[in-house]
């Protein structure tokens, strides 16, 4: 039989702060065949000691886990069950400020105690709170402020170097179009039971906006943040293996290194009063894992759910979607029977964003995520249809990969700035409409793309590019659409677009470092790339319609020019070409007659006379005068 911990229906363990006067207890009692374990098991139970009697009493309960056994065979013992004990740690060492110490492990003899000979794991937790800090900053812009901006942030101290930094904001709130001067703040005391089911620290703030100190509710209304505090809390990394570690591990608020749990048995992970993982929180390879809640979660330095078989659901922070900090990355991948990411929407990763390989995945949201430095990774995801990140404005990379039923990119449609932008293989996608406020990139990349057929309002605002590639969209029959493009610094290049007729809605478009049209066989049109008045390589090949390039009628200067086994061309159109000054190659275009290819060599190229190949064109086709 498998032994593993189920939530049960009663109120999270709240112990507080501990005190002499009521100690944390815990028992373990037999738990019949039922609705919540078909083949019984056991009831391990958690709370205060209210009247001080040494034992825990039914009203004394307030959490309730299962430890269920599977079905029984003929051949399998019945196994040992995980039992628990907790006693008070008086200040010293390891705590200086006292605390308590959880042991865990298998009840081997059946006595229903934990003997010490039966400790297989004891965690320590340790009472310590971190001061409560707080930091305002103007921003030029917000997501929810028409204009200007002071961002409220709050968070523990938690290395305790008299200043809230930005890894450790758990809660913040932008005021606007209010001066940093005219924020009002005040820290209080918010008591156990409250928000935090704990005790925590309260940030009241105003804007005062006509600058007499006292608040007008009509006009200057009130915000309340909660930062909830750590008050036990375990030193060092810890790894759960199975049911006596997790077990072991409840009560302790904050652990100050890496939270890995990594099981073979463990069907679910319940750990609601963990608030602050200063390392990183790892929920990987768990083949029998169904059900993750750490409900209490505020902060993590990064935060993996990765590879777990079964699970089916999993919320890390509250209901309410509140925030929680995550100050490097976040992954879930790997998780095919998760269908749903609602209970993760209050992650804010600062640095990474991966979601991928989640087969019943169709939405997800993450409205606290502002910017990722490290980039927005979504791929092989089959059923995703959409996706919100209404607060991105900034990110080093946006990569869309293997998303069958992707249907828009509206759930980005406040991004601002990206490094890389690729799209590719995600065969619903119909239309790039929607990356409305995108203003710059460095690359960007459409690709395999099978049902797009137009990029008409791709990038309305987009004024500068490094590269953009458009290659093997199937369908595509119009390609552009970035009205606002002024310059691309390195290559454009069309490719393998087997419908492609067309190039449009490029007419700001001023230069380009290199062109590149090429294997496009029902492209005739070149009209969008017509403003161009420079280019350093211009290569149009392996075009089977494309019959003339005069739609480049403004173009003036090149150093290469290369036309080479484009059938139906017959005739150049340059005609407005001053100087080609390093390379002039024009082979193998069947209908393009030579001595009109001669005539234009002879009056624009410059450069030496081995960079000029004119073979394989129409040599019998006069040229007038």
């Amino acid at each position: 039989m498998a032994l593993a911990f189920v939530a049960g229906g009663c109120t999270p363990l709240d112990l507080g702060v501990l005190s002499p006067e009521h100690l944390a207890r815990s028992r373990v009692l037999p738990e019949p065949p039922g609705a919540v374990c078909p083949f019984g098991g056991q009831a391990l139970q958690s709370g205060l000691d209210l009247n001080e009697d040494g034992e825990l009493g039914p009203d004394e309960v307030t959490l309730t886990q299962y430890a269920c056994a599977n079905a029984p065979t003929s051949e399998e013992p019945t196994p040992a069950q995980v039992v628990v004990r907790t006693r008070k740690l008086d200040p010293g060492t390891p705590c200086p400020g006292g605390g308590q110490v959880t042991q865990a492990g298998l009840d081997v003899n059946g006595n229903g105690a934990l003997d010490d000979a039966e400790v297989t794991r004891e965690v320590h937790a340790c009472q310590d709170a971190m001061p409560v800090r707080t930091r305002v900053r103007p921003v030029t812009s917000h997501s929810l402020c028409p204009s200007t901006a002071t961002v409220l942030e709050a968070g523990e101290d938690l290395d305790g170097n008299g200043v809230l930094d930005g890894a450790e904001v758990q809660a913040s709130h932008p005021f606007c179009e209010v001066a940093p001067s005219l924020l009002r703040i005040q820290l209080q005391p918010e008591p156990a039971g409250g928000r935090c089911g704990r005790p925590g620290t309260r940030v009241d703030a105003y804007g005062d906006l006509d600058g007499d100190g006292q608040r007008d509710a009509d006009t200057e209304p009130a915000v309340v943040l909660t930062v909830c505090q750590a008050a036990r809390v375990h030193e060092g990394a810890y790894v759960v293996a199975d049911a006596a570690d997790l077990a072991a591990l409840q009560g302790v608020t904050r652990l100050t290194g890496d939270l890995r749990v990594t099981s073979g048995t463990l069907t679910a992970l319940v750990l609601p009063e963990l608030s602050v993982v200063q390392g990183a929180l790892t929920i990987e390879s768990n083949p029998a894992l169904t059900h993750v809640a750490l409900t209490g979660l505020r902060f993590a330095r990064d935060v993996a759910l990765n590879d777990n078989a079964v699970l089916a659901t999993a919320a890390l922070g509250d209901a309410a979607g509140s925030r929680v900090s995550v100050d490097g990355s976040l992954s879930v991948r790997g998780n095919p029977q998760l269908a749903s990411l609602d209970g993760l929407r209050g992650l804010a990763p600062r640095n990474e964003l991966g979601v991928a390989e989640n087969a019943l995945l169709e939405s997800f949201t993450f409205p606290h995520v502002t910017s990722l430095p490290a980039g927005l990774a979504v791929h092989r995801n089959p059923k995703l249809r959409t996706f919100d990140l209404p607060a991105l404005a900034t990110a080093e990379g946006v990569s869309l990969s293997q998303n069958a039923a992707l249907e828009a990119l509206t759930g980005l449609a406040a991004l601002r700035t990206v490094e890389h932008l690729s799209l590719s293989s995600n065969g619903a996608l119909t239309s790039l409409a929607g990356l409305d406020t995108l203003l710059s990139a460095y690359s960007i990349t459409v690709v395999r793309n099978a049902s797009l057929q137009t990029m008409t309002g791709f990038l309305p605002r987009l004024i500068r590019a490094g590269s953009v590639h458009i290659g093997d969209n199937a369908a595509l029959e119009s390609a552009g659409g970035m009205s606002a493009l002024r310059t691309v610094s390195e290559s454009f290049t069309l490719h393998n677009n087997a419908r492609l007729q067309r190039v449009t809605d490029l007419e700001s478009l001023e230069a380009i470092h290199s062109l590149t049209v090429e294997l496009n066989p029902m492209l005739t049109d070149l009209g969008g790339f017509g403003p161009l008045l420079r280019m350093e390589r211009l290569s149009v090949r392996y075009n089977r319609d494309l019959q003339t390039l005069a739609r480049l009628n403004e173009l003036r200067f090149l150093q290469f020019l290369k036309l080479t086994d484009n059938p139906s061309l017959t005739m150049l159109g340059l005609d407005g070409l001053m100087a080609v000054e390093q390379g002039f190659s024009v082979e193998d275009n069947a209908l393009l007659p030579t001595c009109g290819v001669q005539q234009l060599a002879e009056r624009v190229y410059s450069g030496s006379p081995f960079e000029l190949s004119i073979l394989g064109n129409d040599s019998q086709t006069p040229c007038p005068p």
